[in-house]
């Protein structure tokens, strides 16, 4: 494919070591792209410069550029690689105003300031795994009570084991935006069990004012998706928005970017071809983003 680009000189002469490819990424200014490459290629160093790019050629403010990552660990390296790369090149904006975060991070942003919209209050905890399967272990018999016995297969005859396996699928319900009421009226038992249950779980959390991360970024998903409103004027503060390390194991978060990224098409995704990214592999272009052009890849 032919890349319009354009790279600042000063991140060609202090990077003599980029290649082609990871020019293309850098330099690629308006519309989606797609890299891909393996683990100690420099992704991440690639995605950075292409920010530090889009703010030396004016492409983008500060306070337009969003980066996002998949972990925490990330997030923070990201964040000193970016101020690393940015102090070598003298610009002068206010970074103080680009925003690096998670994915997850993302979402509470997203949620916090229309919770109720979603049925959570303000001031809703947001619970690592440990703490979701306590409270799964604590309402046991609300949560799965009545519908234990289609639950109750191979290994799921005991409570913890019950606990852990449905923690695991519902949290893949939320991520795949699967209809509970789909598996409710299911002919197989064990998916009626497992919507019912799922359900309930839902209930449970909304009326303890709890989250998630799955069901923060479902919630975030359909905040953006129902409420028109609210995700014109999310999406209209941000102008490039790079996600570095993507992993495409979430159907929220493929849909959450898009969403984020519908009025200006600035969407870049980086990740190892071996974390499947089938999906973006049919985003469209920036001049026609839902004809079905294939989206622009650059890979190495």
């Amino acid at each position: 494919m032919n890349y319009a680009t354009e790279v600042d000189p000063d991140i060609r002469r202090l990077h003599p070591e980029l290649d082609e490819r990871q020019l293309a990424l850098i330099g690629h200014l308006d519309g989606p792209l797609l890299g891909i490459a393996g683990p100690g290629s420099g992704k991440t160093l690639t995605i950075v410069l292409r920010a530090v790019n889009l703010l030396l050629l004016g492409a983008v403010e500060p306070r337009e550029l969003l980066l996002c990552t998949y972990s925490r660990a990330a997030a923070r390296e990201l964040r000193q690689r970016f101020n690393r790369a940015i102090s070598g090149v003298g610009y002068r904006g206010d970074l103080s105003r680009v925003r690096i975060t998670t994915l997850h991070g993302l979402c509470g942003r997203l949620i916090r300031p229309h919770g109720r919209r979603v049925g959570l209050r303000s001031g809703f905890h947001l619970m690592n795994e440990e703490e979701q399967r306590e409270l799964l272990d604590r309402h046991f018999d609300e949560v799965f009570g009545p519908d234990l016995q289609g639950l109750e297969r191979g290994r799921w005859r005991l409570p913890a084991t019950v606990v852990r396996n449905s923690a695991k699928y519902f949290d893949r319900i939320s991520d795949e935006l699967i209809d509970p009421w789909e598996l409710v009226h299911s002919r197989s038992r064990f998916k009626r069990a497992l919507g019912r249950s799922y359900l309930c779980y839902e209930e449970l959390l909304l009326d303890h004012n709890l989250a998630d991360f799955a069901h923060l970024q479902l919630w975030a998903v359909e905040l953006i998706r129902d409420d028109h409103e609210v995700g014109d004027e999310i999406s209209a503060g941000i102008r490039h928005l790079l996600c570095d390390e993507y992993q495409d194991t979430s159907h929220a978060q493929e849909r959450l970017l898009r969403r984020l990224a519908r009025a200006h098409g600035n969407l870049c995704v980086v990740g190892d071809d071996d974390q499947s990214l089938y999906r973006f592999r049919g985003l469209t272009s920036a001049t026609s983003w839902n004809s079905p052009a294939a989206f622009p890849i650059a890979e190495w």
